[in-house]
């Protein structure tokens, strides 16, 4: 998957291991040997993941005062709930076409342009502020 680095490491670091969680559980759908535990299991830490990316990227956002705090936060609480439903969906039904169509399509596209937009510029903001705040 193609997206850009932003200027903070933790961030970098964090979509990485989006990208490298999404694969994993992208690798086990055609996995005829790989249960609904084991995929439960992988959902369950991407779901953590982006909770924990989405913590720290917000402690930062509010530490330097990043005015569009309210809309990149709503932004993730959006993304947050619409997860959790889709992996109770999935829950329910073990439908791996409908899962697979939701990882390469709707959340891949989100991701890509979610670093591209709100995290490009959020990045900037807090780096800057780093920068001129050493301390």
């Amino acid at each position: 998957m193609n997206y850009p680095q932003v200027a903070l490491e933790f961030m970098n670091r964090d979509h990485a291991e989006f990208v490298t969680l999404l694969q994993k559980i992208l690798d086990a759908l055609p996995d005829d040997n790989a249960s609904v535990v084991q995929l439960n299991d992988l959902l369950d830490e991407l779901l953590a993941h982006t909770r924990r990316h989405f913590t720290e990227e917000e402690r930062e956002m509010q530490a330097t005062g990043f005015p569009p705090y309210p809309m990149h936060q709503g932004e993730h609480e959006r993304v947050l709930g619409a997860m959790a439903a889709k992996i109770s969906e999935w829950q329910s039904g073990h439908d791996k076409a409908a899962l697979k169509a939701w990882l390469t399509g709707p959340v891949s596209e989100w991701f890509v342009n979610h670093v591209s937009t709100m995290d490009m510029m959020t990045a900037r903001y807090i780096a800057a502020c780093r920068s001129e705040n050493p301390n």
